[in-house]
């Protein structure tokens, strides 16, 4: 059971978030880490999945966005070609992990604004391009569940190997229920010490609900000593907690695992 025991820390996200900008021990550990949960994906993806892969959380603060940045560096790693998307228009992050404009993007694609290779940033990481999230526009769960976003996950994903979409907590807004329309396969994150058990089932009923698949879970900011694959790690609240999400919904524009597993 996953319990809310501890105060969330504040922590911006940076492109120091991504392990390939880490040293020492703790990034070997971490690596190896996202390349288990990496293994257990493909062997999942294997049996006749797609290649897009939405990671969503309960809640905020569950370490969901610097999760998804890892996972594909580390798909990328291997060669593939992956593509990052930011689905949360309404408080991006993936721009500032990888430390990136973000005057356009997703949001702009799907309004029809500008083309998708005249946004996408190229080879952020090797063999890794990133799609920001863009402006954030007055209806971002009617532009993830429509025919335009539809349409151009098809045509990324013979584009790409792997395309990662990055979407908000499922308990908080709509937006990644509209997604699953058109991105079924789910990977839930939930950070130990934070999530409510409660809210994580309700997320993944919610998901399986309007025909998601859940992939797996990927717990956060695990702090066991005697795990090989395990590491001391800040926390990430890029969100704020549940009484400050009020700016969700707004036209502003406005995280790591200590130890990740995927539970089939």
């Amino acid at each position: 059971m996953l319990i809310r025991k501890s105060k969330t820390i504040e922590t911006p996200l940076s492109p120091s978030d991504l392990f390939c900008n880490m040293s020492g021990s703790a990034a070997f550990r971490i690596v190896e880490t996202y390349k288990s949960i990496r293994t257990s994906l493909l062997f999942t993806l294997a049996n006749g999945g797609d290649n897009a892969i939405l990671v969503t959380s309960a809640e905020p603060n569950s370490g969901k966005s610097v999760t998804t940045a890892n996972l594909a560096l580390s798909f990328a790693q291997t060669g593939a070609k992956v593509l990052v998307v930011d689905c949360d228009m309404r408080n991006p992050s993936q721009q500032k992990i990888f430390a990136r404009e973000n005057t356009k993007g997703l949001s702009n694609v799907l309004c029809g604004m500008c083309n998708f290779a005249d946004v996408v940033k190229q080879n952020v990481q090797q063999n890794l391009d990133l799609l920001t999230a863009g402006q954030t526009p007055p209806n971002p769960s009617e532009l993830l569940s429509s025919e335009n976003m539809r349409a151009l996950l098809d045509a990324l994903k013979t584009q790409y190997d792997f395309v990662l979409l990055d979407s908000p907590p499922v308990e908080v807004v709509s937006d990644t229920v509209s997604l699953v329309l058109n991105a079924s396969q789910v990977v839930v994150v939930a950070r130990q010490n934070h999530a409510i058990y409660d809210e994580v089932i309700h997320t993944v009923d919610t998901i399986k609900s309007v025909g998601g698949k859940i992939l797996g879970a990927i717990l956060t900011d695990v702090h066991e000593d005697n795990k090989s694959y395990s590491y001391a790690a800040s926390t990430y609240s890029h969100y704020g907690r549940r009484k400050r999400y009020g700016y969700y919904g707004s036209m502003t524009e406005k995280n790591a695992p200590a130890e990740s597993k995927v539970k089939k």
